[in-house]
C-alpha cells in the first residue's frame, strides 16, 4: 500500500537463477558422484578452449566428447576436488556457473535461505500495516534469453548458453522463486538480457514511480543489492544507480554476492567500495539496515 512520505527500502536481487547459483551439493547429493575430478577453473579454461576458440556448437554429441576429454585430462593431472564437472556439465551444458567455493559460500549454512525468508517477511508485514512508517519493493533482475534473438548472441558467445527462458536453469533458485510467487504484490521480475540492468527494462520508470509515490528522493531512499555476478552486473548495476541515477544511499550485501571465483567476487566489492563509494556489508549489518 504506497503512501506520501513513507520512507522507502527498494532491495533489487541479481540473477538469483539456477545457472549461476542453483546449490551443487544438493545436486550431487541427488545424482551421487562420479570418475571426473577437476578443478573448477581449469574445467572452465578447458571449455572455453574447446568451444570458443574452434567454434564447435554446444550439443549433446559434442558434450559428450568434451566429457570425455575433461576424464583423460583429470586422470592424468591426478587433481582431487570435492565436485563431479561432470555432472555440471551434463545438468547446464555450459558455464557460467560459480565455482563450488562461492557457491557453498554464498549458501552458507542455510543463512541465505532464512535471510530471503525473513526479507518476504519483513516486506509483507510493513507494507500491510496501517500505522508503519516504511514501504518496501523487492526487484528482481533476471536473465531471460532467447537463441534465436540475434541481439543476445553477444551475449552467449562471450559467457555460453544461459538462463533460457522457460527452462529450469532460467528459474529464480528456491526458495526465492516459491516466495515471489506468494507475494507478487511487493515483488516485480525485470528480464534483464544485457549487463547493464537499465538498458532495455523499464527499472529507471519503476524506481522513478516507487520515489513519487512515497514522497521520496535519491538522496534519502535506500537501495539495497544482492546477487550475482559481484564483478559483472552487480558491480555494473552499483555504478549506474550512483554515478549515472543519482541515488545516494546503495548498499551491497558482500556475504550474498559472488563472483564465478573468489578472487573475481573481490575485486567487484572493492572496485564498489573503494571507487563508487558503495556500503559494502555483511548480512547482519544489511538486516540491521534495512529492519529485516
Amino acid at each position: 500500500m504506497s503512501s506520501i512520505n513513507k520512507k522507502l527500502n527498494v532491495v533489487i536481487t541479481n540473477s538469483f537463477q539456477n545457472d549461476f547459483l542453483e546449490s551443487l551439493d544438493d545436486l550431487i547429493g541427488s545424482q551421487g558422484e562420479d570418475n571426473l575430478s577437476l578443478d573448477y577453473d581449469a574445467c572452465q579454461e578447458k571449455w572455453i578452449e574447446y568451444f570458443g576458440s574452434q567454434g564447435r556448437s554446444v550439443d549433446d554429441a559434442t558434450i559428450g566428447q568434451f566429457i570425455a576429454e575433461l576424464k583423460s585430462s583429470a586422470s592424468s593431472s591426478g587433481i582431487e576436488s570435492p565436485l563431479s564437472y561432470h555432472i555440471i556439465l551434463q545438468k547446464y551444458k555450459h558455464r557460467v556457473h560459480l565455482n563450488y567455493n562461492e557457491t557453498k559460500r554464498i549458501w552458507g549454512n542455510g543463512e541465505l535461505n532464512k535471510f530471503i525468508n525473513d526479507l518476504m517477511i519483513k516486506a509483507k508485514e510493513a507494507n500491510e500495516s496501517t500505522s508503519g512508517d516504511t514501504e518496501y519493493q523487492l526487484i528482481h533482475l533476471r536473465d531471460w534469453h532467447d537463441q534465436t534473438d540475434p541481439t543476445q548472441k553477444g551475449e552467449m558467445d562471450n559467457f555460453g548458453v544461459h538462463c533460457i527462458k522457460g527452462t529450469h536453469g532460467a528459474k529464480f533458485v528456491a526458495p526465492l522463486n516459491e516466495l515471489i510467487d506468494k507475494n507478487n504484490e511487493f515483488n516485480i521480475v525485470l528480464n534483464s538480457n544485457n549487463i547493464s540492468s537499465f538498458d532495455e527494462t523499464n527499472l529507471e520508470s519503476i524506481l522513478g514511480t516507487l520515489l513519487k509515490n512515497t514522497g521520496t528522493s535519491k538522496r534519502t531512499a535506500n537501495i539495497g543489492l544482492f546477487g550475482v555476478v559481484t564483478n559483472v552486473k552487480v558491480q555494473l548495476i552499483a555504478f549506474e544507480l550512483m554515478v549515472i541515477h543519482k541515488f545516494k544511499n546503495v548498499s551491497v550485501c558482500g556475504d550474498f554476492c559472488g563472483g564465478f571465483n573468489n578472487e573475481g567476487h573481490i575485486a567487484g566489492i572493492n572496485l564498489m567500495r573503494n571507487v563508487f563509494g558503495a556500503k559494502v556489508v555483511d548480512h547482519n549489518e544489511f538486516r540491521r539496515m534495512f529492519g529485516i
